[in-house]
């Protein structure tokens, strides 16, 4: 389901920050053209550059809602292949899903992170800027593989 046009307009105007992102980063940001919702980055852990892992980051509301995020075979790939997903503490491959405070999964496994200091940060600066720092940086510091 396409997302409202305030969603869109905040969605473009913060996306030119996270393309430079993953650009100094050796990865990518595509934006799928039937909702401007959907965000798809390319991104490799530092310590196996050989490794590329596409996410798709799905807004319903941006910015005062985190996104769903999956790994996918591919840019508009398969969302159901754990193959797809790194090994990294609290992304789940097997239930396709991260448990993670900056994720509409984990904030729905654990409702307390909307109150507590887990809420999503959705008041200034750039969340999906946020977003793609946070998976990056677990890239980076926290990779262990890819899951089977």
């Amino acid at each position: 389901m396409p997302v409202d046009l305030e969603t869109q307009l905040n969605l473009l105007q913060d996306s030119q920050a996270v393309a430079e992102f993953a650009i100094d980063n050796d990865g990518a940001i595509a934006c799928d053209c039937s909702d401007h919702g959907i965000y798809w980055l390319a991104l490799r852990p530092r310590l196996a550059p050989d490794e590329r892992f596409v996410v798709r980051v799905a807004w319903e509301r941006y910015p005062p809602a985190p996104p769903s995020i999956k790994f996918a075979t591919e840019i508009q790939g398969r969302l159901d292949v754990t193959s797809a997903w790194p090994l990294i503490e609290g992304y789940r491959a097997g239930n396709f899903d991260i448990c993670r405070p900056f994720t509409a999964e984990g904030f729905d496994t654990h409702p307390e992170w909307r109150t507590n200091s887990e809420r999503w940060p959705a008041d200034g600066g750039n969340p999906f800027l946020w977003v793609a720092h946070t998976l990056q940086y677990d890239l980076d510091n926290r990779y262990q593989g890819r899951s089977g």
